[in-house]
């Protein structure tokens, strides 16, 4: 299974944990990357599957199937003390401080830009990552506020010390399973799909 850098590392694992419950075993191999090199291994058949957290590109040169898991709302967390300073008078409080946010030409990345376009907000961007977990380590070290799946957010507020200073549902986050098949076929497969759509995302 191909896992996108961008997918938050706590949501790939509960989208993948029903797969070590099931009667039969099965032995799983992860490997991390960018989706367009993901998707290549994928073509060659050297993954079944590549989860991301936006669909293949309509450019890619071999043919591939989207399967759509589900999405959810982005939170917006900060180590302490930031949070504390952008205050409560959320959204309008994000702006002009510091961000650290997904990587550009991404989904996520897209979806938030018109957020704060359409909320009048324009962030200090510090940096931006395609890796969530460097992204999370940067948060705790008072850097800038940074968007997080809100799936994912209980885990980075205990995990890393982080405060929530606000949610929307306005903004959201994307999550597919990528094969070269039309039809998903393999047990483990269809299982972890149905757990993600049906307890993961509320489908």
């Amino acid at each position: 299974m191909g896992i996108a850098d961008s997918v938050p590392k706590l949501i790939a694992y509960k989208i993948l944990k029903p797969v070590f419950d099931l009667d039969q075993p099965f032995q799983v191999s992860c490997v991390e990357g960018k989706v367009i090199d993901l998707l290549a291994q994928l073509s060659s058949f050297r993954l079944d599957i590549v989860l991301s957290d936006e669909p293949a590109p309509g450019t890619a040169n071999f043919k591939v199937f989207n399967h759509r898991l589900g999405d959810c709302g982005i939170v917006f967390l900060a180590a302490k003390k930031l949070a504390a300073k952008i205050g409560s008078a959320f959204p309008q409080s994000l702006d002009r401080q510091p961000a650290l946010l997904p990587a550009e030409k991404t989904d996520l990345r897209r979806s938030l830009e018109q957020w704060f376009q359409t909320q009048g907000i324009r962030p200090q961007l510090v940096a931006q990552f395609e890796d969530t977990a460097l992204m999370k380590v940067a948060a705790q070290d008072g850097l800038g506020f940074l968007p997080l799946a809100e799936v994912a957010a209980e885990e980075a507020i205990k995990r890393y010390g982080l405060k929530m200073i606000g949610s929307t549902d306005r903004c959201l986050q994307q999550f597919y399973l990528i094969s070269a098949e039309r039809r998903l076929n393999h047990p483990a497969v269809v299982e972890l799909t149905q757990n993600a759509k049906r307890s993961l995302f509320g489908a």
